[in-house]
This record gives structure tokens, C-alpha cells and sequence, in this order.
């Protein structure tokens, strides 16, 4: 299933969900759901969850679960959950959890836990 608005380029996976806004670029693999605001360019990994405000820029690795708000940049690699505010810069290594709120900068590393405030 795809759903995308103008201007924008988009690859759907087998089994897959994609919804993006106008200006985006975004790449769902196989059974991900992938749902972003515009001018976004996000990558969601197989059977990942990935979710984005506009003008952002995410990666969700295989079986990860990604939620950012606007204008972040994030990478949640191999089993990560990472949710983050707005405008924040985070990487969550392989299966850790990483709760951050907007406006900051955090990398949570392999199997580890991180939360932290805004800013």
C-alpha cells in the first residue's frame, strides 16, 4: 500500500504500508509501515515501524520501531526502539531503547537503555 503526494519518490516493499507527504523520499522494505510528513527522506528496514514529522531525515533498521517528530535526524538500527521530539539528532545501536525529548543529540549503544529530557 502507497500513499504519497506530489513531487515525491517512493518504493513500496512486498507487504508493506507507505504514506508520505509532498516533496519526500522514502524506501519501505518488506512487511515495514512507514508514514512521514514532506520534504522527509526516510529508509524503513524489513518488518520495521518507522514514523516521521516533516522535513526530517530516518533510518529504521530491521525489526526496529522509529517515532520522530519534525525535523530530526535519527537512525534506529537491528531491534532499536528510538522515540524522539523535535528537531533532535539520535542513533539507537542494535537492540537498544532510546527515549529523547526535542532538541537534543543522543546515541544509545548496543542492548543499552538512554532517556533523556530536551535539549
Amino acid at each position: 500500500s502507497l500513499i504519497a503526494g506530489y513531487g515525491s519518490t517512493q518504493t513500496a516493499g512486498y507487504g508493506s504500508t507507505l504514506t508520505t507527504g509532498y516533496g519526500s523520499t522514502q524506501t519501505a522494505q518488506e512487511n515495514s509501515s512507514l508514514t512521514t510528513g514532506y520534504g522527509s527522506t526516510s529508509t524503513a528496514g524489513y518488518s520495521s515501524s518507522l514514523i516521521a514529522g516533516y522535513g526530517s531525515t530516518q533510518t529504521a533498521g530491521y525489526e526496529s520501531t522509529l517515532t520522530a517528530g519534525y525535523g530530526s535526524t535519527q537512525t534506529a538500527q537491528e531491534r532499536s526502539d528510538l522515540v524522539t521530539g523535535y528537531g533532535s539528532t539520535s542513533t539507537a545501536g542494535y537492540a537498544s531503547s532510546l527515549i529523547a525529548g526535542y532538541g537534543s543529540t543522543q546515541t544509545a549503544g548496543y542492548e543499552s537503555t538512554l532517556t533523556a529530557g530536551y535539549g
